[in-house]
Order: C-alpha cells, then sequence, then structure tokens
C-alpha cells in the first residue's frame, strides 16, 4: 500500500476513485445507467413474460372450453343419427317381426352416411336385434357386433325401456365400458306412438373421442371416471415393454375430486413423464349431466423456455445498449477529463522537482487557459530556478578565474552525454542542474588549499576531496532530486574503486556518476590551471579513452568522442560557457 493510501485505511481504498474528477462525472452516470437498465430489463421481462402467461392461460381455459362443446356436438351427431333411425319408416315394425335384414337395408345407408362408429338396435327386452360396427373408415366397411357385452344391463338402456325422461327429453347418454373399450353412447327409443318397442344406439369409442378432442382442443385430454381413474388419454405414454395400463395413465389428482364436487374447472402444475403441465379440470357434460370427468393439459416448460429466451434476448439488448451508452459516457467523461488529468499528472510532476515537465494542453477552453498559464510559470519557475543556480556557481567559480565557467560546463556537457545515451528530458535537466552544483562542497574548502599553485600535501588532498561530502551536506536541506545529489557526491567515483568519497567500483557505481566522471574529467584537462596548460580537445579525448574501461565508462567516452567536434564549437562561441573574469582576479595574490 503506498504511503498515500496507508494513513486512511480501507476505507480510502474503497473511496479512492471518487477523488478523480473523471471517476466523480463517471461513476455517477454509470450507476444511473445500470439502475435504468436493470429496471427496463425487469419491466420488459415482466410485461412480456406476463403477456406469455396471459396467453397461455387463456389458451388454457379456450382448451377446455373447446373439449366441453365438442362433446356436445358429438352428442348432438349422435342425437341426428338416432332420430333418423328411429323415424325411419319400418324400423319400427321391422323391430317388432325381428327381421335383421330389413333393419340393416333401412338403417345401413344412416349408418353410412353419418360414417357412425358404432350403431345397436335392441328389442324391447334389451336384446341386440342387429349392430354395426366401422372396421374401415376409409371404405366405410362395417360389420356385426360378436361380443359378450349385454346392453340390457346397461342404466342408458334401462332408463330408455322404462320411458324416462327428463328436462331435455327422453333420449339418454352415458360412458359405457365394452370389451371394445368405452365408447359414448346416446340411446333413443323406437315407438309406434304408445309402446316402447325397442331401443337405438349411438356410440363413439373414447379413443377416437379423446382424438378428434384433442385436434380441436390443440391440448392433451384425458377422460375419466367418476372415481378418478384415468379411462383414455392422450398424452404421449412410456414405452417401456413392461408398462402397464395403469402406470400408463398413472395421471390421477385430488383435483378430480374437486371437480367431481361441482366446484367448476380445477387448474393445477403437474410433472408428467419428466414435462411440466399446467392440467385444467372439469366435469363431462353431456345433455346437462355428468357422464365423467376430463382434463385438458398442456405443457407449461415452453413458457418458461419462451421466458427464458425472451429474457435474454431483452437482457442482451439492455446489455448492449448499456454497453453502448457506458462506453460514451466512459469516452466523453475521458474526453473532458484528459486534459485535467494531463495537467494534474503535470503538476506532480513539477512537484516532485521536475521543472521542464509541460503540460502541453492546448484546449480553447477554461482548462486550456490555466494550463497555459501553468506552463508559462513552470517556465518561469524554471528560469528562475536554473539562474539561482548558475548565481551560485559563478559565485563558487569565482574563488577561481581558472575555473570560470567550469561548473557551466560540465552541467551542459553532461546534458550532451545523456541525450547522446538516451536518457529523458527529465533526466538531462537533473543532470544539468548536478553539473552546475558539483563543486559547491568547495566553498567549505580554504583557499589556501584550493588556489594552490603548486602540488598539494596528503592532507590538503584529503581536504580537497572531502568537497563531494561538504556539498551534500550544504545541499541536504535542499529537496533536490537524486540523479542531482548522485552527481555532487559521485563525480570523482571511478570504476576501478580508486575515486572518492565513498570507493564505488563496477555495477554500484550509477549512470550519472559515470557521465559526471566524463563531463568533469574532459573540461577539468581541457581548461588552464596554474601549474599546466590546457590539453587540446584530441589529446583530451585520447587520454579519455586510455581510461576507458578502467577509470571510465567506454560509452560515455565514446559519446563523448561522437560529440567532441560539436562540442567545441559550441564552447568557442557560446557565452555561457566561457565563464567570466573579475578585474581584480587577473592578477591574484595566493596566500598559503
Amino acid at each position: 500500500m503506498s504511503e498515500e493510501l496507508a494513513p486512511f485505511g480501507p476505507w480510502r481504498i474503497l473511496t479512492w476513485p471518487l477523488h478523480h474528477v473523471r471517476w466523480k462525472i463517471v461513476v455517477p452516470y454509470a450507476f444511473l445507467t445500470v439502475v435504468l437498465a436493470i429496471a427496463g430489463s425487469y419491466l420488459a421481462t415482466s410485461v412480456v413474460t406476463g403477456s406469455l402467461n396471459e396467453r397461455f392461460d387463456n389458451q388454457l381455459a379456450e382448451a377446455g372450453r373447446v373439449v366441453a362443446d365438442s362433446v356436445v356436438r358429438q352428442e348432438r351427431d349422435h342425437l341426428e343419427i338416432v332420430r333418423a333411425a328411429s323415424f325411419t319408416e319400418g324400423v319400427n315394425e321391422a323391430v317388432l317381426a325381428r327381421n335383421e335384414s330389413d333393419i340393416e337395408g333401412l338403417l345401413l345407408p344412416i349408418v353410412t352416411n353419418g360414417a357412425v362408429e358404432r350403431l345397436e338396435i335392441l328389442d324391447s327386452s334389451g336384446q341386440r336385434l342387429d349392430t354395426f360396427k366401422l372396421v374401415d373408415e376409409n371404405t366405410l366397411t362395417y360389420e356385426e357386433i360378436v361380443d359378450t357385452d349385454v346392453p340390457a344391463d346397461w342404466p342408458i338402456v334401462q332408463e330408455t325401456l322404462a320411458g324416462e325422461t327428463d328436462a331435455i327429453g327422453d333420449k339418454h347418454a352415458q360412458l359405457i365400458e365394452t370389451e371394445d373399450g368405452f365408447f359414448l353412447y346416446t340411446a333413443g327409443a323406437i315407438t309406434d306412438g304408445v309402446d316402447i318397442n325397442g331401443v337405438v344406439l349411438v356410440g363413439t369409442s373414447l379413443k377416437s373421442l379423446v382424438g378428434i378432442l384433442k385436434t380441436e382442443a390443440l391440448a392433451d385430454v384425458t377422460v375419466y371416471d367418476f372415481s378418478g381413474n384415468p379411462i383414455d388419454s392422450t398424452f404421449a405414454r412410456p414405452t417401456s415393454a413392461d408398462a402397464s395400463e395403469e402406470a400408463i395413465l398413472n395421471i390421477q389428482s385430488d383435483s378430480l375430486s374437486l371437480a367431481t364436487a361441482g366446484e367448476g374447472a380445477v387448474r393445477e402444475t403437474r410433472t408428467l413423464w419428466g414435462r411440466e403441465y399446467d392440467v385444467l379440470y372439469g366435469r363431462l357434460i353431456v345433455r346437462d349431466h355428468a357422464v365423467g370427468l376430463y382434463s385438458v393439459g398442456l405443457p407449461s416448460d415452453f413458457i418458461f423456455s419462451a421466458a427464458s429466451a425472451t429474457r435474454t434476448q431483452i437482457a442482451l439488448l439492455f446489455g448492449i445498449s448499456m454497453a453502448a451508452v457506458l462506453g460514451i459516457g466512459f469516452f466523453l467523461a475521458h474526453q473532458l477529463t484528459k486534459p485535467i488529468m494531463k495537467l494534474v499528472k503535470t503538476a506532480r510532476i513539477v512537484a516532485s522537482g521536475d521543472l521542464t515537465a509541460r503540460s502541453g494542453v492546448t484546449t480553447s477552453d477554461e482548462i486550456g487557459t490555466l494550463a497555459r498559464s501553468f506552463d508559462e510559470m513552470t517556465e518561469k519557475l524554471q528560469r528562475q530556478h536554473l539562474g539561482t543556480i548558475k548565481a551560485l556557481t559563478s559565485a563558487i567559480d569565482a574563488r577561481d578565474p581558472y575555473t570560470m565557467g567550469h561548473s557551466v560546463r560540465v552541467g551542459q556537457l553532461a546534458i550532451a552525454l545523456g541525450r547522446k545515451l538516451g536518457l529523458d528530458d527529465r533526466d538531462l535537466s537533473q543532470l544539468e542542474i548536478g553539473g552546475y552544483l558539483h563543486d559547491v562542497g568547495k566553498i567549505g574548502i580554504r583557499d589556501a588549499i584550493l588556489l594552490k599553485p603548486g602540488s598539494l600535501t596528503p592532507e590538503e588532498r584529503q581536504a580537497i576531496q572531502e568537497h563531494p561530502t561538504i556539498g551534500l551536506a550544504i545541499l541536504d536541506s535542499v529537496d533536490l532530486p537524486e540523479i542531482v545529489t548522485q552527481f555532487v557526491a559521485s563525480h570523482h567515483e571511478r570504476l576501478d574503486g580508486s575515486g572518492y568519497p565513498h570507493q564505488l567500483k563496477g555495477v554500484d557505481l550509477p549512470m550519472v556518476a559515470r557521465i559526471a566522471a566524463v563531463s568533469d574529467m574532459y573540461d577539468a584537462v581541457t581548461s588552464d590551471r596554474p601549474y599546466r596548460g590546457p590539453m587540446s580537445p584530441h589529446e583530451a579525448l585520447a587520454l579519455l579513452r586510455s581510461e576507458a574501461g578502467r577509470l571510465l565508462d567506454r560509452s560515455v567516452v565514446e559519446a563523448m568522442a561522437e560529440l567532441l567536434d560539436d562540442w567545441e564549437d559550441r564552447r568557442r562561441t557560446d557565452p555561457d560557457l566561457q565563464g567570466f573574469k573579475l578585474p581584480a582576479l587577473e592578477t591574484r595574490k595566493v596566500t598559503v
């Protein structure tokens, strides 16, 4: 954790982004966008899902109505056949005469035209006289019913022979189990107007009926007896060979008891053979009375899948829209705050001591005006800063007319070497200041030692070698960059460890010290001294190369070789590199 964040603990870490203008703009914008997207997605999904559920409910209710209406319609078709058969001229007489051939001749056209599935003619005792059973619906082929069923035992036959009537009339309907399965039968009397001489039974198998009902209702249909036992169903059934009929039709429900009790339509959600169904139960009403129970079922899993797909689509749509809105918001916030962030970054760099940093913001708004003012202020501060350092440097160099301009030249040469070696502008600026201040410690050296024209004693040399340490002590109270202090501290260090004051060597010697050593040595040997004359540039370069790899860094020496001619041209023509001479120092008196 950085020192900036540490004093504030976890809360500062959590709230840190809100300390930036960009995030103060983006976070509320993003929060509002996300809230609106979630709310919009929820509302849209709720509306669509609610619409799907409503449509499903309506479809299930409509399926129940269609089943009820279809059963009534089927019963009416039965009634038409019953009436046609009982009122056909000659049928009553044929029944009384028990003439089956006449009965067949009279009724076969009616049966065929009506595509009746089953028709039975009974005598007055309920015994069969003639029967018709559809065996091929494509060719309308009929045959006689041969089974052991006893129609006389059926309540529907007994009621008809007894001449019972209800509010609707003297016809009767009932679900009856036969050897061929369950049938919906409608019965009517064959009468001469006074006596009941026989019974007409028209039937449709329940298997055919539920198939018709499913086609019309577009839902699976199941018919139950009054005990709740399923009689027939259109539900998809298991295909295992050992599945019993009871297991196949194991779709009883406690809701059937409510339907039996006359509660009207009863609905529930059930899992049947691995699928979710919504099932609607009701009583199967024929001629105003219940003949059984029924249910219609629609798979509800498609509602969930449709709702899920809809939610996914809506979420994707809102997600893309939200991403687009956030992207635009981030882009706008970035564009709006980019100049501010750049200005803040520049301010931090300047605050760290690098007065060369400029924001470069040129926008025409208030931020641009602020940035230009800041850059102008920083440039002025840099000029004043360098001017102050140069003045101090000149004061130091003025103590010895032979070293006039030495510090400025070292600073400028260090810049040229650093640029040749690929250092950035910030490091170059600090190299310059380090060069200007590298000999500031000589203020603490007595003139008798500093200006001595002859050779120095070991004690005097030791005193001279203290000037980097003295310089660091002088600059200790000034908050200077590390490169500057390294320049001051190590410009006399050498690769082999023979330098001073710390005898750094090899990898311990930083690049700034290597540049400082070459800059200082080159200017020193090419400057006039009271005890020797100056070397020529090429002689000085030869000296540097002779020490490359031992005392001096080879890459820095080669950089000096590359810029030698340019540097000497500049040294001859640039007044700042000439130094200045005080009249009082042109003829000096050395006091030892």
